[in-house]
C-alpha cells in the first residue's frame, strides 16, 4: 500500500497548474485500489481559460479551504504544482486553517509554496511526497514507495542513496539536526520579502529545481542570500537539479555557497522532480550525520 492506512480520507486539490486527464484517472484508480474515499475538488477536472491555472485563485482557495476544515478529511494531495500556489497565500484564513496542525497536505515543486506559509503560520503538516499525477509511478518505485510511506508515518531511518543517483557528497563537513525546510530553489527565491517565508534558524534547507541554467540558480541563491535566508540555517542539502546544468558547473556553485555558509552542506540528495524520491515530513527532525541524511 502507497500510503498508509491511517490516511483513509484524501482529499485532492489542484493549487496551481491543470492535471492531464490520464494522469488524473492514474492516480484516482490507484486511491480507490487501495480502498481510499477521495473527495475531489471541483476545479481539478473543470476547464479553465488560462491554460497553466486549474481555475482563478480564489476558487482555488475556497476549494481547498473546504477540503482543508473538513473533519474527515484526513490528508491532503495536491493534483501536480506548476505555477499558481502564491496566488492563494493572501485568500486563505490560515489562523483558521492552523486549527488542524495535523493534516499532512502533500506535495512538492511549486506546492512549496503553500509548505512555507504552513511552516511561517502554524497550520497543518507538510510533506514533500509525490503528488496525485504521479502516484502510480510512485506505487512501481520501491525507493520511492517506502520513504513516502515512511514520512507520513514519521518513521525513523536512514535516507540510503539510490543507486540511480549515487551517494550524497560532502560540500562543507560537519554534523547537524533540525527539522526540514525542503523547497524549490525557485520557488523559495520568488517568496524573499513577501511575508511568507518561514524562518530557517536552526532548520535543515533542501533545494531542488528543475530546466533551470546555472546563472539562474546562481541569482536564486544570492537572492536567498542576501536576504539573510541562509544565515541562520543548521545546514543545507542540495538535492537533483534535473536539466539544469552540467554536474561540475552545480558542484561549483554549490561550493562557493559552502564556503560561505556556517554549518554542513550536501549535495546529491534524491529529492527534486525525478524518481527514486525520498518524501520528508516538515514535522520530522533531520540529522546530517558525515556521509548520513536520517530522519529521526
Amino acid at each position: 500500500m502507497l500510503i498508509p492506512e491511517t490516511f483513509r480520507r484524501i482529499g485532492v486539490f489542484a493549487p496551481a497548474g491543470k492535471l492531464a486527464p490520464e494522469l488524473f484517472q492514474s492516480g484516482a484508480e490507484l486511491l480507490e485500489a487501495e480502498g481510499k474515499s477521495v473527495r475531489v475538488a471541483p476545479h481539478v477536472r473543470q476547464e479553465y481559460p488560462v491554460r497553466y491555472l486549474a481555475a482563478s485563485a480564489e476558487s482555488r482557495a475556497e476549494e481547498l479551504t473546504r477540503l482543508w476544515l473538513d473533519p474527515e478529511t484526513d490528508l491532503l494531495l495536491a493534483a501536480r504544482g506548476g505555477f499558481g500556489c502564491a496566488h492563494l497565500l493572501p485568500l486563505l484564513d490560515w489562523k483558521q486553517l492552523a486549527t488542524r496542525p495535523e493534516l499532512p497536505l502533500v506535495g512538492y515543486s511549486d506546492v512549496t509554496v503553500l509548505h512555507y506559509a504552513m511552516l511561517k503560520t502554524g497550520a497543518g503538516t507538510p510533506v514533500i511526497g509525490p503528488m496525485l499525477g504521479k502516484l502510480a509511478q510512485a506505487a512501481d518505485d520501491p525507493y520511492t514507495a517506502g520513504h513516502f510511506r515512511k514520512a507520513l508515518l514519521k518513521t525513523p531511518r536512514e535516507v540510503e542513496a539510490p543507486p540511480e543517483f549515487g551517494p550524497v557528497h560532502i560540500l562543507k563537513p560537519g554534523n547537524a539536526q533540525g527539522l526540514p525546510l525542503p523547497g524549490n530553489l525557485a520557488v523559495a527565491a520568488t517568496l524573499a520579502g513577501t511575508g511568507f517565508l518561514p524562518d530557517p534558524a536552526g532548520k535543515i534547507l533542501f533545494f531542488e529545481d528543475l530546466n533551470e541554467p546555472v546563472y539562474k540558480l546562481d541569482r536564486y541563491l544570492t537572492q536567498l542570500e542576501q536576504a539573510g535566508f541562509l544565515r541562520n540555517a543548521a545546514g543545507i542539502v542540495f538535492g537533483q537539479f534535473s536539466d539544469c546544468a552540467p554536474p561540475e558547473e552545480l558542484e561549483r556553485l554549490f561550493g562557493e555557497v559552502a564556503a560561505r555558509f556556517g554549518g554542513p552542506v550536501r549535495m546529491n540528495f534524491p529529492f527534486g522532480h525525478v524518481f527514486p524520491f525520498a518524501s520528508l515530513n516538515c514535522r520530522q527532525l533531520v540529522a546530517l550525520e558525515s556521509d548520513r541524511i536520517c530522519c529521526c
